[in-house]
């Protein structure tokens, strides 16, 4: 047979493919690369707005509700990758696509909403909004199950509050009685019927707050979390120096206890300021506290026991603000040329280099996995925008102008 005859050419086609494939099976060898390609040596400048993340599932109503464009949010929360909460000075919005749409799901009938209004979502359906009564005494609270599809209102005896659940059914508050210099007037209810009906579990009496199973009237209450029906913790601050200011509860909130908290080397005698635990397991959690000294900076302690003891990771200096995206991954940021961010839970740090400088106001800045995260700004005008990275950090992008 003729060497370049068409059932040669075939065969020798073909035995090279099999060659060719043997080989890339083969431990130790590499697959061939073509000649066109080349390795990658630009680093993009700047992302698209459009989120790499999986397709959102829009549920069967959303479609015919109102889209508010460019939202003036004063709150935002962001549950994942997509799913999101936010709140203007009149209405409450939901995102499905990571904050590119903004959907109008505010119950009827309310009007305001703004700073004052209490929000906690558990997830992308279920969610609790406190408004307040125009006597500052009481409030409604709107319940929804359904992704704000519909809404429920009751009666509470609170005008809104730190307010968080840890399932469908049981929920606490902490209502703010008052303040005068350097102290405030705490209470905290609970709900085992997902928000139907409220009880005081500890009402603040001034003058008795020295007692060691209550809280203190003395002192700035801002970080609150339950972790479970039973145990929970109230932070914030007070003007002494060398005192960690932290409470925590262990019988669902009737009887409060201080917790002891060492202070990391050369911060021995600073001022603090205790932020709310966060936890993300049964277990593991995280504690923000604001150092204040010559330099301030953030210090996050880790629970592996469920918060029985905390743990110094390694201080931060910065003036900015902060987001746990989980046990290990932290950020701070005070809107200058570079972010702060830890992947070994506070262990160490290294700086990322932004695209952006915030002249602004931050007033939320929150991660929810390495690379993901949002910036809400404002400025003296009232102006609000929001911002998107989807590289860690290095790279925003605006999503509302």
């Amino acid at each position: 047979m003729p060497i370049n005859s068409p059932i040669i050419k075939i065969f020798s086609f073909l035995l090279i493919i099999m060659l060719a494939t043997l080989a890339c099976s083969l431990p130790g060898i590499p697959a061939p690369v073509p000649a066109t390609e080349t390795p990658a040596t630009e680093v993009p400048t700047s992302l698209p707005l459009a989120s790499p993340t999986p397709d959102p599932i829009l549920p069967a109503y959303l479609p015919d509700l109102p889209i508010i464009s460019n939202p003036a949010l004063v709150q935002i929360h962001m549950l994942d990758l997509v799913n999101g909460w936010g709140a203007t000075e009149t209405n409450l919005v939901r995102t499905v696509d990571g904050g590119l749409t903004w959907y109008d799901m505010t119950p009827p009938g309310v009007s305001s909403l703004g700073y004052s209004a209490s929000i906690f979502f558990l997830d992308e359906n279920t969610g609790w909004v406190v408004i307040g009564a125009s006597d500052f005494l009481n409030g409604t609270l709107e319940i929804t199950t359904d992704g704000g599809s519909s809404w429920s209102g009751f009666f509470v005896p609170f005008t809104g509050g730190q307010i968080e659940f840890i399932n469908t059914t049981t929920g606490f508050i902490l209502v703010r009685r008052g303040a005068a210099a350097g102290s405030s007037a705490v209470d905290v209810y609970s709900s085992t019927d997902g928000g139907v009906d409220w009880m005081p579990v500890y009402v603040m009496q001034p003058g008795v707050g020295g007692d060691v199973n209550t809280l203190p009237f003395s002192g700035q209450k801002s970080g609150f979390t339950f972790l479970d029906s039973l145990h929970g913790w109230v932070g914030g601050s007070i003007p002494m120096d060398g005192n960690v200011y932290l409470y925590a509860s262990s019988d669902g909130g009737h009887i409060w206890g201080k917790q002891n908290i060492s202070l990391p080397s050369g911060y021995e005698t600073a001022m603090t300021e205790v932020g709310s635990p966060q936890f993300f397991s049964g277990t593991e959690g995280v504690l923000p506290i604001r150092l204040m000294l010559d330099n301030m900076a953030y210090d996050f302690y880790v629970t592996h026991n469920s918060g029985v003891t905390w743990t110094s990771s390694s201080p931060m200096v910065s003036n900015g603000q902060y987001s746990i995206a989980s046990i290990n991954d932290f950020f701070v940021w005070d809107g200058g040329a570079n972010i702060y961010v830890s992947h070994d839970g506070g262990q160490t740090w290294n700086s990322v280099a932004t695209n952006i400088k915030v002249t602004d106001i931050l007033m939320k800045f929150e991660f929810v996995d390495t690379q993901t995260g949002w910036l809400l700004t404002g400025d003296a005008a009232n102006h609000h925008s929001l911002y998107k990275t989807l590289d860690g950090g290095s790279t925003w992008n605006i999503l509302t102008p």
